[in-house]
């Protein structure tokens, strides 16, 4: 007979079970065990488990579900590292018409998908417009506007700090760029500067809808490969297949404890109409015999004749 395990009991012995390191041997470096275990405890709770075999359902599920996750990483691994070959980044070139001498100098950010970097360089490439549309329209006044009319090319020259603003005017800050007097000499020195330390940046945000079409069709191409090898395809079905049946036998086994449940509940409310019938019968009947008892002794008693007015 399978024992019954409570609540509180599974959560102990889960807690137990971390403490002891049972799945140490199941965890890789930088795998969480409290992760696994959250997985676990909240796997018994939405399934409702209430036995043993219930709990190591779970907790084989959890770990199936652990390798999945693991798959999925190694995957984007193997993608990271395909994109990471000379041999690609000198395909990407080819297909963008870059550069092949300075293949090895494309940033990582190009291919990591770094979404920080990629909006860091839609600023400088604004600043970049903006400082050439400064140099076409110089004025005092528009310089002395900067932080209004142009917020990118302020923020690159200032920076974000308020301290900075409170000691230097954007024209004095320019002199880090250039050491000319004339204030639109020293813009030209400022367009040259971002061209010849941020063209990575520019040239990705010039054409940020071309290069990114690039590097999904070689993200794809090694997808293609990874989905051609049996073995991991076999692997992963496998886990998929693992995956379906203990989610089928977890359902079965929180439908059957339902139905032992209702069950009890049934019986314990037939049980309790049965105790109140045969008491509601028996008062009913002494009742009756009470009254019973009344009329007959009534009846017994003459009548006494009432006085005459």
């Amino acid at each position: 007979m399978t024992a019954i395990v409570t609540k509180a009991v599974i959560n102990a012995s889960s807690k137990n079970a971390l403490k002891s390191g049972i799945y140490a041997n199941k965890l890789l470096e930088g795998e969480d065990p409290q992760q696994l275990q959250n997985t676990i405890d909240g796997l018994v709770q939405d399934f409702n488990v209430t036995n043993s075999i219930g709990y190591q359902l779970a907790q084989e599920l959890a770990q199936v579900m652990l390798r999945m996750t693991r798959a999925e990483r190694w995957r984007a691994t193997l993608i990271s590292a395909h994109l990471a070959k000379h041999s690609t980044r000198l395909e990407f070139s080819n297909q963008l018409n870059l550069s092949v001498l300075g293949v090895a100098s494309l940033p990582d950010w190009y291919f990591n998908d770094s979404q920080v970097d990629r909006g860091r360089a839609q600023s400088i490439y604004k600043a970049y417009i903006e400082v050439g549309f400064l140099i076409k329209n110089h004025s005092a006044d528009r310089m002395m506007r900067v932080k209004v009319e142009l917020p990118d090319l302020w923020f690159f020259v200032m920076g974000k700090s308020e301290a900075t603003a409170k000691v230097y005017t954007f024209p004095e800050r320019l002199s880090q760029y250039s050491t000319k007097t004339d204030p639109v000499m020293r813009l030209k020195d400022l367009q040259n500067h971002m061209l010849e330390n941020y063209i990575n940046e520019i040239l990705w945000a010039q054409a940020e809808d071309r290069y990114e079409a690039v590097l999904d069709g070689l993200r794809a191409q090694v997808q293609m490969e990874l989905s051609a090898n049996t073995n991991l395809q076999r692997d992963e079905t496998a886990l998929h297949r693992r995956k379906t049946d203990l989610i089928g036998q977890l359902i079965q086994i929180s439908r059957e404890s339902q139905t032992v449940q209702l069950s009890a509940n049934q019986s314990e409310a037939d049980s309790a109409q049965v105790i109140t019938y045969k008491q509601t019968g028996q008062a009913a009947q002494e009742i009756g015999s009470q009254e019973h008892t009344l009329t007959a002794v009534d009846i017994s008693k003459p009548k006494q004749a009432q006085p005459k007015a």
